[in-house]
């Protein structure tokens, strides 16, 4: 896989809108079972919006296509998960300042640095319940395959398994922050709404970008 341009940033993100559209439904239901039942309709308009405005107006490197994406979300998405997916993505786009085009590194810097801001703002931690839980091991199995010299590809695969086995392991969790918290053990036998939008998120980009 080639190093990643603004262009194709840009499109990456028109291809996460279409895929949130797709699972709106099926991301509703599950949030409606530890939430308000929203998280698809915020997450499907909040990429949407934003692929319109980046390509209204194309920025002109990789760090201002991700600050710009996560400010959209932080001010637009609507709900925490919109919020917490807003300062992870905007706290990625600090990292890639300055950076042309993204390559296997970048993305792991800014995969940790979207950990970080996460877990202040939303006071959260690995096994609160949360889409860290699906974040934190998708950053930490891509970055050991670079480590090791593997493909992009097959770093790419990695952090994907990780993800959905770490959102499915959050169907043993008992929420810890949030709404789904008020729920107590109730929270038990549901997959946190926000780590599956993770893992849909990461699938539709490894897509798009193997696909280029």
């Amino acid at each position: 896989m080639k190093n990643i341009t603004p262009a194709e940033l840009v499109n990456l993100v028109e291809a996460l809108a279409r895929t949130f559209e797709e699972e709106e439904s099926s991301l509703n239901e599950l949030d409606s079972k530890v939430g308000d039942g929203e998280c698809g309709a915020n997450l499907r308009k909040a990429f949407r919006t934003a692929s319109v405005k980046l390509q209204s107006q194309l920025p002109r490197d990789v760090s201002s296509v991700i600050e710009r994406l996560g400010m959209h979300f932080i001010t637009s998405a609507g709900g925490t998960i919109g919020i917490l997916f807003g300062v992870g993505i905007h706290a990625a786009g600090k990292e890639a300042a300055g950076i042309s085009c993204l390559g296997a590194t970048d993305v792991v810097k800014m995969g940790n640095a979207a950990i970080e801001a996460v877990k202040v703002r939303g006071k959260a931690q690995t096994g609160d319940k949360t889409f860290l839980d699906a974040l934190i091991p998708a950053v930490a199995a891509f970055s050991a395959s670079v480590d090791k010299g593997t493909s992009i590809d097959n770093a790419l695969n990695d952090a994907v398994s990780s993800a959905r086995k770490g959102a499915e392991a959050t169907k043993s969790m008992v929420a810890r922050t949030g709404r789904a918290s008020y729920l107590g053990g109730r929270s038990l036998g549901h997959i946190d709404p926000g780590a599956r939008a993770f893992v849909l998120a990461l699938e539709s980009a490894q897509k798009f970008l193997t696909g280029r």
